[in-house]
């Protein structure tokens, strides 16, 4: 008895955390499609050697530098329009994506 009712809990437990790990998952593929929009100049991991590397900065700086970027005059830079074309939240799991490029 004391063996099912273990056997049940483990059950029991390890589907209500599947949700869970899915949503994980889904949130990092989310970052990767969001950062895709980078990957043209920057390199898909952040490292394309013609423009600046993105790959394993932290994450608050490169944040600090996109928020920036979006209070700036649309014809300073070319990364203006595309700062200003994410949400806040966007941003963050953008930064968050390429802080962990290696």
């Amino acid at each position: 008895m004391f063996k099912r009712t273990l056997l049940l809990g483990a059950m029991a437990a390890g589907w209500l955390l599947t949700p869970a790990l899915g949503q994980a998952q889904f949130v990092a593929n989310d970052a990767r499609l969001l950062a895709s929009g980078c990957f043209q100049c920057h390199g898909t991991n952040g490292k394309s050697g013609a423009f600046d590397a993105l790959a394993g900065d932290g994450k608050l700086d490169m944040l600090n530098k996109l928020n920036d970027m979006r209070k700036k005059s649309a014809g300073s830079s070319i990364m203006v329009p595309h700062a200003r074309g994410y949400t806040s939240e966007q941003l963050n799991m953008i930064a968050d994506y390429f802080s962990k490029q290696k």
